[in-house]
């Protein structure tokens, strides 16, 4: 079985809980090429940002298997120029994805009345150059993370519910049924290796200390609690006339 993870630290704790699983191979790529790969028939499953589903919903969703935050812990982070009080712009850089550029939109409109104006920019990250939102593990380099806003944080606290940013899909019923069947109890076996694979990142001692003490904010596995979130979450851009239809998921169990 073929399946494709974005490349990030948190889909990497998912996959080494997999490792020792027979005649499963694991490929990463940039967060917003996970989906074509399983639409072009590269993958049976996929590890996608949960927004993608919009245009994809015809999608098989695990009803067992996501990557949710609730706190500070997050695959992205805002970086503002200090003593703002009127955003008109942010510049987006890292390994973004449709998460990113639809729900900022959001949250900038409920959170501050601002259409923000939002432009991708590839090169150097400069922390208190621009309004910034980076994605990824460049947010666990040089003590970046510590200087952030963690989107995720923002996310749940629009939602009064997790924020799931990562969800398991599949346009194959079998194979997604299959994979629930090898998987057992991802979040304690993901924590019990959470160490030797912090080791194997190479990253610095505090941002090592700063996923240790609060993993607790992630979850891998779904309860009704991220079901309801999730379904949540993508009603938001209908709402904001981002997009002009409600969609049901297809949750498979």
């Amino acid at each position: 079985m073929k399946i494709i993870f974005p490349d990030n630290i948190f889909a990497k704790f998912f996959a080494n809980s997999l490792k020792e699983i027979q005649n499963i191979k694991i490929d990463f790529k940039e967060s917003a090429l996970c989906s074509n790969e399983l639409i072009n028939k590269n993958y049976d499953l996929a590890l996608i940002p949960s927004c993608d589903l919009i245009k994809h919903n015809k999608f098989f969703v695990s009803k067992k298997i996501a990557i949710s935050f609730d706190q500070d812990l997050s695959n992205s982070y805002f970086y503002f120029i200090p003593n703002q009080t009127d955003f008109k712009e942010i510049f987006f850089t890292g390994n973004i994805s449709s998460n990113e550029v639809i729900l900022s939109k959001i949250l900038f409109k409920e959170k501050y009345a601002t259409d923000i104006q939002i432009n991708l920019e590839a090169g150097n990250f400069e922390i208190n150059n621009k309004n910034y939102l980076l994605a990824g593990d460049k947010n666990f380099q040089n003590g970046n993370f510590v200087k952030g806003l963690s989107f995720a944080d923002e996310i749940s606290s629009l939602l009064f519910l997790p924020y799931v940013s990562f969800v398991l899909v599949s346009e194959n019923l079998e194979k997604l049924k299959e994979f629930h069947k090898v998987t057992g109890d991802l979040d304690l076996n993901i924590e019990m290796k959470l160490s030797e694979v912090l080791s194997e990142l190479k990253l610095d001692l505090d941002a090592e200390n700063f996923i240790l003490e609060n993993f607790g904010s992630v979850s891998y596995e779904v309860s009704d609690v991220e079901a309801d979130a999730l379904k949540e979450l993508l009603q938001l851009p209908y709402f904001h006339g981002i997009t002009d239809q409600i969609f049901d998921v297809i949750f498979v169990e």
